[in-house]
């Protein structure tokens, strides 16, 4: 298991907490998460990174463009596989597109198993945007009011716990 190098390593034992954002892809949801993080997390020990239960699809240009709309630039950014990555790397665990049901197989399931594992739900905007971004934007921006919250339960330490031991502690709806 080797961590990527395709984009600057942003995790790591120098933060007090790292935060694995998760998606089916890596190709959007999971992407936009990981660069609100980096650029909101400010002085916060909070580390981050991004992968898809299936990694090596590209970043779509929808999610470059409206992150970069709102000078969060994850152009160089690529899309990886969660088995690139080592569960015990991750305090926080956040799928961001309802994909934990497939962290259930065996050689997944630590990912479930981490401090929290929050399940965000968010809309898949290359599915549904009529072609003018509007639905990139409105997810972007949800992506950034939970990304807000979530730094304020680390830094607060209110992460919840594993009410849910069926798959989602502690989800913030």
């Amino acid at each position: 298991m080797g961590v990527p190098q395709s984009k600057e390593i942003a995790h790591g034992e120098e933060y007090a907490k790292n935060v694995m954002f998760l998606c089916n892809h890596n190709s959007c949801r999971s992407q936009m998460a990981d660069g609100w993080m980096r650029h909101l997390r400010g002085d916060a020990s909070v580390g981050c990174a991004s992968a898809g239960i299936v990694g090596g699809t590209a970043v779509k240009p929808g999610a470059i463009t409206v992150m970069k709309e709102v000078g969060v630039d994850i152009s160089d950014f690529t899309s990886d596989a969660v088995a690139d990555y080592d569960p015990a790397d991750f305090d926080i665990v956040i799928s961001c597109c309802g994909c934990g049901k497939k962290l259930d197989p065996e050689d997944k399931i630590a990912w479930k198993k981490r401090e929290a594992f929050y399940d965000w739900a968010l809309d898949d905007p290359p599915a549904i945007d009529p072609g003018d971004l509007s639905e990139y934007r409105r997810v972007r921006d949800e992506v950034k009011a939970k990304c807000i919250e979530l730094l304020e339960k680390i830094e607060s330490d209110e992460l919840g716990n594993r009410e849910n031991e069926g798959g989602c502690y502690g989800c913030l709806a």
